[in-house]
């Protein structure tokens, strides 16, 4: 590896670590560098005010660092790729979309092929997670029931449809919990009805190769469009997250090293 990588290689180590102290001569063992070289590599980042140095070499880390979709640029340009063929294949918007602490976080998108039809979710767009259309569900719906109450208020969850005669419809946990637990064995879930600004969308869940949450691929459009071609779209989403689950296992991860000391998951009310 040339310097910039063991540098990185480093960080994602000891951002993996947790928010303890971790050993300097656990970093340079785990991650195959040199004391020496360790040691310069930590002393840029302490003087950059990333690390902090005890006297007793430990380090305690200063920083954030995590990948909005944990692949390499190979997998992003296939993303990227499938999105514009989606887009244009079936005459809808594509999106990716991942997730942020409580909200759902625009990734990348193809914008819908009609110039006319306004989507108003660009790159960058959030939206709480605790709006229960499909995307909610699919990725909620991977987590026991016990995360989601140690994570979410559960009885905070709403709809929000455009032809429900309200703009909230506030759920109650039993009927959160129930649904979560359909969606439980689901890969793809559709809102046949659009939101309150009109737009639905059918969406598939992606995973790495050891089943972890990745991201969401979804299409959406206008909710006037027929129901007919939900088959089709169900067809094409699973056949494209068939090949990003295979280009998940064709990866190398030889360089991602998994550190002894894991933080625990946030949780809160």
């Amino acid at each position: 590896m040339d310097p910039t990588e063991r540098t990185l290689q480093v960080l994602e180590y000891i951002m993996a670590a947790g928010p303890g102290p971790v050993k300097q001569v656990d970093i340079a063992r785990h991650c195959g560098l040199s004391p020496s070289t360790l040691n310069r590599i930590v002393k840029s980042l302490s003087d950059w005010g990333y690390l902090f140095r005890t006297s007793e070499k430990y380090c305690v880390r200063n920083f954030r660092l995590e990948r909005n979709v944990p692949m390499s640029q190979t997998y992003l340009a296939k993303l990227d790729a499938t999105m514009r063929d989606l887009s244009h294949r079936l005459g809808v918007s594509a999106e990716v979309i991942v997730v942020a602490g409580h909200e759902l976080l625009w990734h990348s998108k193809a914008d819908h092929p009609d110039p006319n039809v306004v989507i108003r979710a660009g790159v960058g767009f959030r939206r709480s997670l605790y709006e229960l259309d499909v995307l909610s569900q699919l990725y909620l719906s991977r987590l026991d029931w016990s995360d989601v109450q140690a994570r979410f208020f559960t009885d905070g969850f709403f709809e929000t449809l455009r032809n429900s005669g309200q703009p909230t419809r506030w759920l109650p946990e039993a009927k959160v919990r129930e649904t979560l637990d359909r969606m439980r064995s689901e890969v793809f879930a559709a809102d046949l009805e659009g939101n309150h600004v009109g737009i639905r969308r059918c969406a598939t869940v992606v995973e790495d190769p050891n089943g972890k949450f990745l991201h969401l691929l979804a299409l959406a459009e206008p909710d006037n469009c027929s129901n007919d071609r939900m088959e089709t779209y169900r067809d094409a989403l699973l056949g494209v997250r068939r090949e990003l689950s295979e280009l998940g296992y064709a990866e190398s991860t030889a360089n991602r090293l998994v550190p002894k000391h894991h933080a625990m998951p946030l949780r809160g009310g």
